[in-house]
């Protein structure tokens, strides 16, 4: 269950995307959002219902109900204490999971860790079955994310990740989540231009939620501001890449 209410600026922003744009409220977006996403297989909790109460047409109080997740961990929580074998597999899962998103043209809108979280591989045959990781707030996103025959704004997804990410994935678990997710935009039709330009991409966004970051530093919650530099080599990256291609059946 989320929720709660809502300050005056919201308020006043979303009633106006309600009479202008006709709409709906964040929480009627994001229970879409994750009904669309269990359709897919995606690992997030089911939606129960959602409720908005209005004043004069603007909403002030927002509630989404879903069902409770058994076991379930913030992802940096898990990380930490998982074992080399069990870290590798969760980025790779998480980088195999968002290249999958934005081959459905899926934007998650808000990829940050701490809207992302680890429970026992799912044993429930659904959505979600054998997946780790969940999927929270996707209120700012939804299956929009193509244009034209052109992905945009993807990149901001990895962007807001990597923001808050950097300072403490080590270099394998960059590599595993890139070619995970270089792998699963190839295998689900959606291929990436190369890798280089992938980074650079994400770089450029990364810097936007840097600058963002630091304009409102009321984001960081009280924690280290995150690093200013972000660098994966691409040359190894090319290299683990083409030994998968040598290696692969």
């Amino acid at each position: 269950m989320e929720g709660g209410p809502l300050d005056r600026r919201a308020s006043l922003r979303h009633g106006l995307r309600r009479w202008l744009l006709l709409a709906p409220s964040p929480c009627e977006t994001e229970s879409r959002n994750l009904t669309w996403m269990r359709k897919r297989l995606f690992h997030v909790p089911e939606p129960v219902g959602a409720v908005t109460l209005s004043r004069l047409g603007f909403p002030t109080r927002e509630l989404l109900v879903t069902r409770p997740l058994k076991g379930a961990l913030p992802f940096l929580e898990a990380i930490s204490a998982a074992s080399p074998d069990r870290r590798r597999g969760l980025f790779t899962e998480f980088g195999r999971e968002v290249g999958r998103m934005h081959s459905l043209r899926f934007l998650h809108g808000d990829l940050v860790p701490d809207h992302v979280l680890v429970t026992p591989p799912c044993e429930d045959l659904g959505p979600g079955h054998g997946r780790s990781l969940v999927w929270l707030a996707t209120r700012r996103g939804g299956p929009t994310a193509w244009r034209r025959g052109h992905l945009r704004r993807v990149a901001d997804d990895l962007g807001a990740w990597f923001g808050r990410a950097a300072d403490w994935m080590a270099p394998s678990d960059v590599d595993a989540l890139l070619l995970a997710y270089v792998a699963s935009r190839a295998c689900h039709g959606r291929p990436v231009t190369g890798i280089a330009q992938l980074v650079a991409s994400i770089q450029r966004s990364r810097r936007r939620e840097m600058a963002r970051m630091e304009a409102s530093l009321d984001l960081d919650r009280g924690r280290a501001f995150p690093i200013a530099g972000w660098d994966p080599d691409v040359g190894r990256l090319r290299r683990l890449m083409e030994r998968e291609d040598n290696t692969s059946p």
